[in-house]
C-alpha cells in the first residue's frame, strides 16, 4: 500500500495520459469515439455539481478534471478530418442506456446503488470504444491509456480504506485503461483486429 498522498501523483499522472490523447487526437493520430468521449467529459462534471451542491470541495476539482480534458478530446475531433470516427446506430442506443442509467443515478439516495449506477453507465458509454479498441487498434492511442492507466494503478494502490465507495472508481478506471492500453497496442493484423481506418 502506498502512500494517501500517492493518490494525487497518480491523479495528475491519469491526466496527463488524457492530454497525450488530446496531443494525438488534434494530430490526427487518434479517431476518438465522440459518444464515448462525450459521455465521458458530461458524467464527470455532472458529479462535480452535485458534489459542490453538497459542500464537497477539494476532491470535487479531480472530478472536474476527469470530465474536461475528455470534452477537449471531444471538441478537437471536430477540427481534424483526420481525427473523425463515423458512429453506429449501436453507438447511440448504448448512449441512450448510459444516458439512463446516470438518471437513475441522481433519482437514488442510496450512495453506493448511486455509484453503481455511474459506473454502468459510464461501462455502457465505454463500450464503443472497446469495440473500437478490438476492431480499429490503429485507430487509438494506446500509450494515452496506458499512461493513465499507470496513474489510476498508483492511485489504487495508494487506498487507504478498501470499501467499496473507496475502491470502486478508481478500480474500474484502471481496468478500463488497462484493456484500452492492451486492446490499441496490437497490431493491425491481429486476428480480430481490420486495416480498415472506419
Amino acid at each position: 500500500m502506498l502512500p494517501d498522498h500517492c493518490a494525487i501523483l497518480g491523479a495528475i499522472i491519469g491526466s496527463l495520459g488524457g492530454f497525450y490523447y488530446l496531443y494525438e487526437t488534434i494530430l490526427g493520430k487518434a479517431q476518438p469515439n465522440r459518444i464515448t468521449w462525450l459521455l465521458w467529459g458530461i458524467f464527470p462534471l455532472v458529479i462535480f455539481v452535485a458534489q459542490r451542491v453538497q459542500g464537497v470541495e477539494g476532491v470535487s476539482w479531480a472530478s472536474f478534471a476527469a470530465g474536461f480534458t475528455p470534452l477537449l478530446v471531444f471538441a478537437a475531433s471536430f477540427f481534424n478530418e483526420k481525427a473523425y470516427w463515423k458512429s453506429e446506430p449501436r453507438d447511440y442506443y448504448l448512449m441512450a442506456a448510459a444516458i439512463f442509467g446516470i438518471l437513475l443515478w441522481a433519482m437514488t439516495d442510496q450512495p453506493n446503488l448511486a455509484l453503481a449506477l455511474s459506473l454502468l453507465a459510464d461501462m455502457l458509454a465505454s463500450l464503443p470504444t472497446l469495440i473500437k479498441a478490438y476492431r480499429h487498434p490503429h485507430s487509438e492511442s494506446w500509450i494515452a491509456y496506458a499512461v493513465s492507466a499507470l496513474g489510476f494503478g498508483i492511485s489504487l494502490l495508494s487506498v487507504q480504506t478498501y470499501h467499496f465507495e473507496h475502491t470502486a472508481f478508481v478500480a474500474y478506471v484502471f481496468i478500463l485503461n488497462a484493456s484500452l492500453a492492451v486492446l490499441a497496442s496490437r497490431s493491425p493484423g491481429h486476428p480480430g483486429a481490420t486495416g480498415l481506418l472506419r
